[in-house]
């Protein structure tokens, strides 16, 4: 596995290690589980849910985590603290070895779109293929660096895979919403990696009182569509563009605006609940 890690320290099983000795990502292949959780003001988002579906994902390979919660929390807060940094991505990587396993905690270089990119929507491309295994998110550095290359090359921020059907599923690091008779849809579960975002999504559309169907689009079908989002960790939730050559009119669209704003609203109020809950714990303490 390539060393992606940034800034001066990571852990490597529960010990402080510079990152400048990157030996440890040497020992770690495909077999591995992993999560990106995004970090606002020192603040993982979705904490819970993200370490939830890492251990899904080792026993969908037959393993188990045995890493508790707080202890990664932990690792999450002495880094920010021993690195300077609040805002940005921290990755947990867990790879099973003969005799163990190891667990790496870092931060990772962010990704974010600019303010434009939610002002105008992203262009997007439709790409062949599709995960053997949607509910695992396991690293292939291969497959990711083959799309990386197409998106840079055609300018794209993301990609949709597409199946040997014609069958749009989601994105290579996103999951897909869209529009279409005025009928938000949304790709089945069983079809796709559940991102996180896509699960609150789901659960505040609920709140909301909008009806999402998990129905798969088919590549022949997109001029059908309204309107379109992704979301996912690093990018929350993001308008569309155009797909191909296919321009559409997301930003403005009202149930897309509805959504984000009962999004953004949630984040916020988690953040603030924790920086509560970190207060009182630092004054029992004193």
């Amino acid at each position: 596995m390539k060393c992606d890690a940034v800034l001066d320290y990571l852990f490597v099983n529960g010990e402080l290690h510079p990152s400048c000795e990157p030996a440890i990502f040497d020992r770690i292949d495909g077999n591995s589980v992993y999560e990106v959780i995004k970090l606002i003001e020192g603040v993982p988002l979705f904490f819970e849910d993200h370490l939830a579906r890492m251990r899904r994902s080792a026993a969908l390979l037959g393993a188990d985590i045995e890493k508790p919660a707080r202890q990664v929390r932990a690792e999450i807060n002495e880094l920010v603290e021993k690195n300077g940094c609040a805002d940005i991505n921290v990755k947990l990587v867990w790879y099973p070895e003969k005799d163990g396993s190891i667990f790496l905690t870092y931060f990772v270089r962010q990704d974010f779109p600019d303010d434009g990119a939610y002002r105008r929507g992203v262009h997007i491309i439709l790409y062949d293929g599709e995960r053997r295994n949607p509910q695992i998110k396991a690293v292939k550095t291969s497959y990711r660096e083959r799309v990386r290359a197409v998106r840079e090359a055609t300018g794209a921020y993301e990609a949709l895979l597409v199946d040997d059907k014609g069958f749009i599923s989601e994105g290579t690091r996103s999951n897909l919403f869209f529009l279409i008779d005025h009928q938000l849809c949304t790709p089945p579960s069983d079809a796709v990696l559940l991102g996180v975002t896509r699960q609150h999504v789901m659960a505040l559309c609920r709140v909301l009182a909008i009806d999402v169907q998990e129905k798969m689009l088919h590549k022949d079908d997109l001029n059908r569509i309204e309107a379109a989002f992704i979301t996912g960790t690093t990018i929350d939730i993001l308008p569309i563009g155009s797909i191909d050559r296919l321009q559409l009119a997301s930003v403005g669209h009202p149930v897309i605006q509805t959504i984000t704003r009962a999004f953004t609203e949630e984040v916020s109020a988690g953040i603030a609940a924790e920086k509560k809950g970190s207060s009182r714990k630092a004054a029992g303490k004193n």
